[in-house]
């Protein structure tokens, strides 16, 4: 017998993550880490082409590669805790909890980063930021309940918006990577 959303139970009458939130994660797994890849190319095609990575470089590397796979591993976590049958009562406040506390933590490193590397913030990055604090807003009421009741919808769309802003900010900067040193 199916549950409120189609769901089955699992033997103890526990409705599980179903195989549609499973799959829409781990495909977002599977583009994320495809972007921790092709922007690593992008790297090392900076140094193919002569170029050293600046301060700047580097923030934008680490970003890359930390962002895409901090959203892997998010996205990976539900699907982990129904392999270790956990009820999914616990395991959208759960996986919520865990996303919103490291993008919280991410988002203050990378402003500090940006801030100690850049200095000024333009409008787009501002916009970017307010969003993202948005996204990690609706984790929080994910985990507590509060507006919505806690669900796969909310989690997938902030891991969706988080790498869609990596790749966004990918193609804002790849001109930065590809730019060549003028011959001494």
């Amino acid at each position: 017998m199916r549950t409120r959303g189609g769901r089955l139970p699992d033997e103890k009458g526990s409705p599980m993550v179903t195989p549609g939130e499973s799959d829409y994660l781990l495909r977002l797994a599977t583009l994320s880490l495809s972007f921790v890849g092709f922007s690593s190319v992008v790297v090392t095609l900076r140094g193919a082409l002569g170029g050293e990575l600046s301060d700047r470089h580097l923030r934008l590397v680490r970003l890359y590669i930390e962002g895409g796979f901090l959203v892997t591993a998010l996205a990976l976590i539900p699907t982990l805790l129904n392999l270790l049958h956990v009820r999914e009562t616990v395991v959208w406040p759960l996986s919520s909890a865990v996303a919103a506390s490291i993008f919280t933590v991410v988002m203050l490193i990378q402003f500090r980063r940006r801030r100690a590397v850049e200095g000024k913030f333009p409008p787009w990055v501002i916009i970017i930021y307010a969003g993202s604090i948005l996204a990690v807003a609706a984790l929080w009421l994910n985990v507590i309940g509060l507006a919505f009741p806690p669900g796969a919808g909310p989690y997938a769309i902030v891991l969706t918006w988080a790498l869609c802003v990596f790749g966004f900010i990918f193609v804002r900067t790849i001109e930065l990577f590809l730019h060549r040193i003028p011959p001494a």
